[in-house]
């Protein structure tokens, strides 16, 4: 179980590094199940428009009030989120 588990986390951060590279967005270094990224533009913002889609991402983690911690869900999960991140993009939101 634990080496499966291990296998889905580094799927899900694959994607997740993938995206961020993709939308040269800024994160952090990380071996837990999250990561801290940079938004461009209001957190509470981005962080609000990912609930109206049904994704919830980040809370406030002073001092770094510009970056977004995002728990890594399943692959599948992950992909809804780079969907949408992406779609943010082509908005001119992020």
């Amino acid at each position: 179980i634990v080496e499966r588990s291990q296998k889905v986390n580094e799927e899900s951060k694959a994607i997740i590094h993938h995206t961020l590279n993709e939308l040269d967005l800024e994160y952090l270094p990380t071996n837990a199940n999250f990561l801290m990224h940079r938004i461009n533009g209001d957190l509470a913002t981005y962080r609000n428009r990912m609930a109206e889609t049904g994704l919830l991402v980040g809370r406030d983690f002073p001092p770094m009030l510009e970056y977004n911690r995002l728990s890594f869900g399943l692959p599948n999960e992950m992909d809804r989120w780079a969907a949408t991140i992406k779609d943010f993009r082509s908005k001119g939101w992020i």
